[in-house]
């Protein structure tokens, strides 16, 4: 009895501690949860790509066709994160910007861009073993671009050398099987970015 009420009170010690501690962090907005949406394959890129807004910070193009990056791990990176609760309603929800990720159309090489939010048929998705298809044409799939990843404007100049790649609407195929699988993971909590592998 002596030991149940003790951890009992233990318990209860640990609920009060977590609140003090971990309300600090939600003021500042560190609970919400956001994923990366990153390539399942490294493909030509070891640290991955994950799905991106061209441009960086301030100069973030919201009316861009979105990219796959190197995923930001460590660094600045609202302009590669989504939401998962909305992934799991089927919209690719940015929530820094408050867009969603739309497909020019449901044809080969439609490019994808970001809509105000309204839940039509091209920008519903249903992400499914690995992949994110267009929910009303499962045929149609996101998928990385077959040319090599090229140094961004940024990567020319800064050591970290990030690269980039096409991203577009495409027949679903095991061809492309590996420019088509995706996961859905936290950002890495680093101090810094991940540099190149030699």
């Amino acid at each position: 009895m002596i030991r149940r009420i003790s951890r009992c009170l233990a318990a209860a010690c640990l609920a009060v501690f977590a609140a003090l501690v971990l309300s600090p962090y939600q003021a500042q907005g560190m609970e919400k949860e956001v994923v990366f949406i990153k390539a399942f394959y490294p493909l030509d890129e070891p640290r991955f790509h994950c799905i991106d807004i061209p441009g960086h910070r301030d100069r973030v193009r919201t009316t861009a066709a979105l990219l796959v990056h190197t995923c930001k791990e460590g660094i600045w990176n609202l302009d590669e994160q989504f939401d998962p609760a909305a992934v799991a309603k089927g919209m690719l929800r940015m929530p820094e910007y408050g867009l969603c990720v739309a497909a020019a159309s449901a044809t080969d090489g439609a490019k994808l861009t970001l809509k105000k939010c309204d839940g039509t048929a091209l920008q519903n998705w249903r992400f499914e073993n690995y992949r994110l298809r267009l929910k009303a044409h499962p045929d149609k799939c996101i998928t990385i671009g077959t040319e090599p990843s090229r140094l961004t404007r940024g990567g020319r100049r800064l050591p970290s050398r990030h690269m980039a790649r096409s991203l577009a609407l495409a027949a679903c195929s095991e061809d492309a099987l590996e420019r088509q699988l995706w996961r859905l993971e936290r950002p890495m909590q680093r101090t810094g970015s991940i540099m190149p592998f030699k």
